[in-house]
């Protein structure tokens, strides 16, 4: 039995990275859409690659080409390290997707759910969205909320990043266990869904979107560019820094050392494959 190495933050996004090359050349064969999302967009303008701190890589795609992508989990599976995990597929306790590199194991230190034991990059599904900005901040008040809910009673007990938290946390996880996981997830599902891509005038980030200010008018942000990121032409909104400005303000700057966020989790491979990823990963 091998060995397991303790990943650091530089192992971590080689790992990532050679999952975002198989997922982009799984998408360009297969003609699906995707685009850098969130601050792994950020990173590649910012810094052409990885923001430095961060461990994890986020993907967007419209929700045609994302419901199309599950038809492909048995190919991605077949890879024999990566695995496509969602809420479609009903192997994941998140309304949106995941792939998994299943050599990894990974402990967060505030979270747990048996559907995330392994090193991911997201895939997020986009949606449309009404004109009426009112009704716009109804879906996401709907869909946070319930998204609240479900990453509480996935909370680790006994944890938390402060006393309060820690101390509350076993009660509100007893209060909210009635309330189902496939529940929360239909609910979430049911409201991203209301408007199309096609008949809507703009598109974002439901499932799991930062909020209202996410809502970007459709067609500038369907318009193909290409931005760098680690070595590599990656897919981007054409609307990028519309994009940026609106979910960050002056993205440029550097934020604070405290607000420097990472998912506070600990990372674990076989030690002997660990190394070949790394040395991989450096050589593309």
């Amino acid at each position: 039995m091998n060995r397991m190495h303790q990943l650091s933050l530089d192992e971590i996004q080689s790992r990532e990275l050679s999952m975002m090359k198989m997922f982009v050349d799984l998408c360009e064969r297969h003609g699906l859409t995707y685009w850098l999302g969130g601050g792994t967009l950020l990173g590649a303008v910012r810094h052409k690659g990885f923001i430095p701190w961060d461990d994890d890589i986020d993907l967007m795609m419209p929700r045609y080409d994302y419901d199309r992508l599950m038809k492909y989990a048995d190919e991605i599976d077949s890879t024999g390290q990566y695995k496509l995990a969602s809420y479609e597929l009903g192997n994941l306790n998140y309304p949106f997707a995941k792939v998994y590199d299943t050599q990894t194991t990974i402990q967060k230190l505030y979270d747990e759910d048996e559907t995330e034991k392994n090193l991911w990059i997201d895939i997020f599904p986009l949606d449309g969205m009404p004109d009426d900005e009112k009704e716009v901040e109804k879906i996401y008040f709907r869909t946070m909320l319930a998204r609240r809910v479900l990453r509480l009673k996935q909370a680790r007990s006994g944890e938390g990043k402060t006393k309060l938290k820690k101390a509350l946390k076993p009660a509100a996880k007893l209060l909210l266990r009635p309330i189902p996981d496939a529940y929360l997830l239909k609910y979430i599902d049911e409201n991203c869904r209301m408007y199309s891509i096609q008949e809507s005038n703009y598109m974002g980030g439901i499932a799991n979107g930062y909020g209202p200010w996410e809502r970007m008018p459709k067609k500038p942000f369907l318009k193909p560019c290409t931005l760098e990121f680690e070595g590599m032409e990656v897919s981007a909104p054409g609307c990028w820094d519309y994009y940026l400005k609106r979910l960050f303000g002056d993205y440029m700057q550097l934020p604070p050392e405290d607000q420097r966020q990472t998912h506070n989790m600990i990372v674990w491979a076989p030690s002997e494959e660990a190394d070949e990823v790394l040395h991989q990963g450096n050589m593309e």
